[in-house]
């Protein structure tokens, strides 16, 4: 059998209700320690969940692999995912295009994005959001941190945030000051952070500093075997996958958009208070275009 991780965690899901006890616990292991399945040999994991190896064979082959080891491959496949070559993608699309029309470069393009906005949905139980969006509504403050790339969504992020709420805080690192941003949060806050392949050297290390004080930490990112989920209370996931030599931001921001939604429905009378307060300020403050008024001269 040859899937994908997301695949394989999702057949566990679909399958748990089936198992007995035993192998629920070796399901439930499994899912919870995706990395330690990648790394671990069969009886350092069996010994880890409080199983039998005989036990993880048979949830194996209860989820339809052949063997403990076909079932581990989609875990060490995405722990072995490279660093993405720009350049040699850019490449290939540039030969790809040489030898069909213009116009139909990337014809699986779309249906690759719309997946993507799809995995917000998909790979999310409904109960996890509510677990995310209940961390976000009991925190004193709610600081945004992405780098590079991510940067944009937790931009905005924080940005739609604020028109809801008067707690956000935003980690752009400006004029080296990262560290002193995320120094300020402790075990009453919550961090939430979006990160995906290549993983950002400064999101790691702030969410292993938060974690060692206690902050809570929210992330939204593109696998869960991301070295984010170590230090992660609350674990949300998108795919970022693209034909083009750049991952794809769409299924970050549905996941951030489809947060938001659930943040305003469940925010109450706090929510429509902060609202008229901005909008109020907004007006006054003339913040949008609006076109001159002109009257017709009398003759």
């Amino acid at each position: 059998m040859n899937i994908s991780l997301s695949d394989c965690l999702a057949l566990i899901e679909s399958h748990f209700s089936q198992m007995g006890p035993e192998l629920q616990r070796c399901a439930r292991w499994v899912a919870d320690h995706p990395r330690e399945v990648g790394l671990l040999s069969m009886r350092q994991q069996a010994q880890q969940a409080g199983a039998t190896p005989t036990s993880m064979i048979r949830m194996a082959r209860t989820l339809g692999f052949d063997d403990y080891t076909s079932f581990r491959r989609p875990f060490q496949d995405a722990l072995a995912t490279p660093v993405p070559d720009y350049r040699a993608r850019a490449r290939s699309m540039q030969a790809a295009g040489s030898a069909r029309p213009a116009d139909r470069l990337e014809p699986n393009l779309e249906g690759v994005q719309i997946d993507n906005v799809r995995s917000a949905g998909a790979l999310n139980q409904p109960s996890a959001l509510d677990r995310a969006v209940d961390a976000m509504l009991r925190a004193r403050q709610v600081a945004f941190l992405g780098v590079r790339s991510c940067f944009a969504i937790s931009y905005h992020f924080h940005y739609a945030y604020s028109l809801i709420a008067g707690n956000g805080l935003l980690v752009h690192g400006l004029g080296g000051a990262f560290p002193d941003q995320v120094d300020v949060l402790d075990e009453r806050d919550l961090l939430v952070c979006i990160t995906q392949q290549p993983y950002g050297r400064p999101t790691i290390e702030a969410l292993q500093a938060c974690h060692a004080r206690g902050v809570k930490v929210l992330t939204l990112t593109d696998s869960p075997l991301s070295p984010a989920a170590a230090y992660s209370d609350h674990l949300l996931q998108f795919r970022a996958d693209s034909p083009s030599y750049f991952h794809s931001m769409l299924g970050s921001l549905a996941l951030v958009e489809g947060l938001l939604a659930r943040l305003t429905t469940r925010g109450g009378q706090a929510v429509l208070d902060r609202l008229s307060t901005v909008e109020s300020r907004l007006a006054s403050s003339k913040a949008y275009w609006n076109p001159p008024t002109t009257s017709r001269s009398k003759k």
